[in-house]
């Protein structure tokens, strides 16, 4: 179960199930302030903790991660929601420099070419005029398969696309503004990811909406990007 932490106004730690979204959370509420905040925030992880909660959904600059961590606590992971809009995010980024995509060249690079690559170049293939593959393992061998299910032109990693997804750290940067889809903090190069039909802040905040997809609450029809 994913747990909530939530700040309020005498909080003393104690955790309870309850719905967000109708997706279920072991809620925590806590007061951090104050000569006992810190006891209370540890009251709270260790009873998240015990409740069966791993990973945590925490407010908007929380900054007391540390101690969660110590605990055995981890933020929501939120790569595999952002690489499913992978393809959505390559043409906002066309877009948003007024290159049409079927003119467009859309660069794909990473270390390897893993499923999520192979994938976002098969929704492409149908939208762009010429894909780059740039991954030194398996890049060779999906720029085969891309030419042979769809006729698109592969281009060899040395090219450079209108825009660029970058699926693993580490690789060379060679196009500006390039979207990188990967670790606790991806770079979208401005582009954001909302949920309209969610309240207030909630709407742009990144590990929830990953938290609702998971749990199959945020139906990709749902995200927009701007």
């Amino acid at each position: 179960m994913v747990g909530q932490l939530i700040i309020t106004p005498r909080g003393r730690g104690t955790a309870e199930v309850g719905r967000l979204y109708g997706l279920p959370v072991l809620r925590g509420a806590v007061d951090p302030s104050g000569f006992w905040g810190e006891r209370r925030l540890a009251r709270a992880g260790r009873s998240l903790r015990r409740g069966g909660a791993l990973r945590v959904l925490v407010p908007r600059d929380f900054a007391r991660w540390p101690l969660l961590e110590r605990l055995g606590l981890r933020p929501v992971e939120t790569e595999g929601f952002v690489r499913a809009q992978s393809a959505p995010l390559a043409l906002a980024a066309l877009e948003r420099q007024g290159v049409a995509p079927d003119r467009a060249t859309v660069a794909l690079r990473g270390r390897r070419a893993d499923w999520d690559m192979a994938r976002t170049a098969a929704e492409l293939c149908r939208r762009v005029r010429r894909l780059v593959v740039d991954a030194p393992s398996g890049g060779e061998e999906l720029a085969v398969w891309l030419r042979r299910e769809f006729g698109l032109p592969i281009l060899p990693p040395g090219e450079e696309g209108h825009a660029a997804l970058y699926f693993q750290e580490g690789c060379p940067r060679r196009e500006e503004g390039a979207l990188e889809l990967y670790g606790p903090r991806p770079g979208l190069a401005g582009l954001t990811l909302s949920a309209p039909g969610l309240a207030g802040e909630d709407r742009e905040d990144l590990p929830l909406l990953a938290t609702l997809w998971e749990g199959g609450r945020l139906d990709p029809g749902a995200v927009k990007i701007t």
